[in-house]
């Protein structure tokens, strides 16, 4: 009988020490960069290690990888992130970033990657030409009598720009019948406004024969009526720019760069840009983008570039 235990005892110690190779820990220190309570959980749901804003912890986990779920709280809510993979530097330390709390990679990371091809249709120096119509015309001067400094986008007021009470020195031909015209104009009455926040507004009446004038009042334009939100953007347009106005005038960035944080009106927002394209020719244009709460990080595409046209130099 204790020959049988002993062989059982022998047996059991052999399975241990056989399985025993199998079972790794990946360790490593954790530091936690950013400003919210974040909780890293092991795959296989063995461990858990909650990192306090700014501070590092030992983390350990049996799977054998540095994968963990991820998890951070906002006020007294818990939020899940999602899978992080990552991967440990010489000293056995990694970082969580604000980048990996909204899922995106780090900028680290981001510039080993090459940018994907533009496919942005560069417009040339010459003027665009007029599509013709048979429709009777009229001239008409266009006349600003908003609270606001408007810009002109596009039909032929395209590039009018005209302060309160101006009225445009030039007339235009246009044809009779409905016209849509798409206006920038500042958020802030003309005695404040600094070029720093812009809207965008469609005017949309009718042209009649005989008429002189086409004026936009307070009433054609969209007011923004949205709270300011405190965010951060991130670039995936595959080139370098600079703004050249708004909340970050003078910043510039590259592919998969990171925004310093800013306050945008909820909902749409018109963001002025410069950059270089081809031929060295120097291109000026708009990214307007629609911001809701939850855009943290806001993330700018090159589908969200508007008005490109070349600056005369």
């Amino acid at each position: 009988m204790k020959t049988k235990i002993r062989i059982q005892i022998m047996l059991i110690v052999a399975v241990v020490a056989f399985l025993a190779p199998a079972i790794t820990l990946a360790q490593g220190t954790g530091i936690n960069t950013t400003s919210k309570v974040v909780t890293l959980k092991a795959i296989d749901g063995s461990s858990e290690a909650t990192i306090n804003p700014h501070k590092k912890a030992n983390v350990s986990f049996a799977s054998g990888s540095f994968s963990f779920y991820l998890y951070v709280y906002e006020g007294m809510n818990e939020r899940s992130v999602g899978k992080v993979s990552k991967i440990l530097d010489k000293n056995g330390n990694f970082e969580i970033l604000n980048g990996d709390l909204y899922g995106i990679k780090s900028v680290a990371a981001s510039k080993q990657e090459t940018p994907p091809a533009s496919t942005l249709t560069y417009p040339d120096a010459s003027s665009a030409a007029t599509t013709k119509t048979n429709a009777p015309t009229t001239v008409i001067f266009l006349s600003d009598s908003s609270d606001f400094t408007i810009e002109c986008l596009d039909s032929k007021f395209a590039g009018v720009t005209l302060k309160p009470g101006q009225t445009s020195e030039n007339s235009y031909v246009l044809p009779t019948g409905q016209i849509e015209i798409t206006f920038k104009h500042d958020v802030e009455k003309d005695s404040l406004a600094h070029g720093r926040k812009y809207r965008q507004s469609v005017y949309s009446g009718m042209i009649s024969q005989g008429q002189k004038y086409l004026v936009i009042k307070n009433e054609n334009l969209t007011e923004m009526g949205g709270e300011a939100i405190k965010t951060f953007a991130k670039s995936l347009i595959p080139f370098k720019f600079v703004f050249t106005a708004g909340p970050w005038k003078g910043q510039a960035l590259r592919y998969e760069d990171f925004t310093k944080k800013a306050s945008l009106n909820e909902g749409f927002n018109s963001l002025a840009i410069q950059f270089v394209g081809p031929q060295g020719l120097k291109y000026q244009a708009d990214i307007e983008v629609i911001v809701t709460k939850k855009d943290k990080p806001l993330i700018f595409r090159e589908a969200d570039i508007k008005n490109l046209r070349v600056i005369k130099q």
